[in-house]
């Protein structure tokens, strides 16, 4: 196998040199004998013919074997370990019913996964997770640093992928900070992206735990103050807005100050989606400390050039030291 195959297209420059001087060689042959005996010539000059010969034979052997070599020959396998730098990002994004409010256009599902798609595509190398999450949290796609893989089932998440109603989001923080627990701190984080409404669960407790596994969370808002009320849909066709036991309609306001909490409490930072870009949070992710990954082992096939190169040098020294003129004997 070539590694740089392209390279063996010079071989037609080798056997074109190769056939003007065996063309050369025989010509001046011919145009002697032509003129004078071989014996006759043989005392006039004092080259060697066979000598000549051998001399561009080893120069054409020579450039031979260093095209051969230029094209990278390859065989035998070698074992290679290749080892990564990274840190541990969890994304965790709220699919509750509230995330289908349109005060963030089309609606915050929507739009939140857009800005976790542009989001990991700005990480360098780093390996993110997905987890979901309503009344309760789930993992989606483990950690991985194939963001297309990431990306595939940010895309498949709706307000179906979570079968417990409400919104937790003390779920989201114990599952990650367990699951992140033997990672050192500084080199994990987890980003939430809610509208802050938790309803279930001990989030006191949980931003312990948080603290305790030394897990930086960063929380990103979506929604408005104002609020909105929430669509149900059937069969893909809007509804009417939901309503709680009263037949009231339920309005779903962004609560800013849970998330700021969560975020200052454990060395975060807060993100308001509807106010600012989180160009900053990615940055913020990147300057995370890097850990050894998990070390890949890859057979490739070794690098043999240098055997023909060698050979290839030998026969340029030849062609550089073998003389053409007879010894004469005294």
């Amino acid at each position: 196998m070539f590694q740089n195959i392209n390279a063996l297209s010079l071989l037609i420059v080798v056997a074109v040199v190769a056939v003007i001087f065996f063309i050369s060689y025989k010509l001046s042959k011919r145009t002697i004998n032509e003129f004078t005996s071989s014996s006759l010539w043989n005392n006039l000059l004092n080259i060697n013919f066979t000598r000549v010969l051998i001399k561009n034979s080893c120069f054409i052997l020579a450039l031979f074997f260093i095209v051969i070599a230029i094209a990278r020959p390859k065989w035998g396998l070698k074992q290679v370990e290749a080892k990564s730098l990274s840190s541990d990002i969890v994304i965790a994004l709220d699919v509750s019913k509230s995330m289908l409010a349109q005060d963030l256009k089309p609606d915050r599902l929507t739009r939140a996964k857009i800005v976790f798609k542009d989001l990991t595509e700005q990480l360098k190398g780093e390996r993110v997770g997905l987890i979901a999450f309503a009344g309760q949290a789930y993992w989606q796609c483990p950690l991985t640093s194939d963001i297309k893989a990431f990306e595939m089932f940010l895309s498949l998440l709706d307000t179906s992928a979570v079968p417990f109603e409400g919104t937790n989001i003390a779920a989201p923080i114990d599952l990650a900070c367990t699951s992140l627990e033997k990672i050192p701190s500084n080199t994990k984080a987890l980003v939430i992206i809610t509208d802050g409404e938790s309803f279930d669960g001990d989030l006191n407790k949980s931003l312990q735990l948080a603290i305790d596994s030394q897990t930086k969370i960063f929380c990103v808002g979506i929604g408005t103050q104002k609020g909105e009320p929430i669509p149900t849909y059937e069969n893909g066709e809007f509804k009417e807005y939901l309503k709680d036991e009263k037949g009231k309609t339920v309005v779903t306001k962004l609560d800013s100050a849970t998330l700021e909490q969560i975020a200052l409490s454990t060395g975060g930072k807060y993100y308001n989606l509807s106010q600012s870009s989180v160009n900053n949070l990615a940055t913020r992710l990147n300057k995370l400390d890097k850990i050894e990954g998990t070390a890949n082992i890859f057979s490739n096939l070794e690098d043999r050039y240098y055997y023909p190169l060698a050979v290839g040098i030998i026969f340029l020294l030849a062609y550089v030291f073998i003389p053409t003129r007879k010894i004469k004997k005294i």
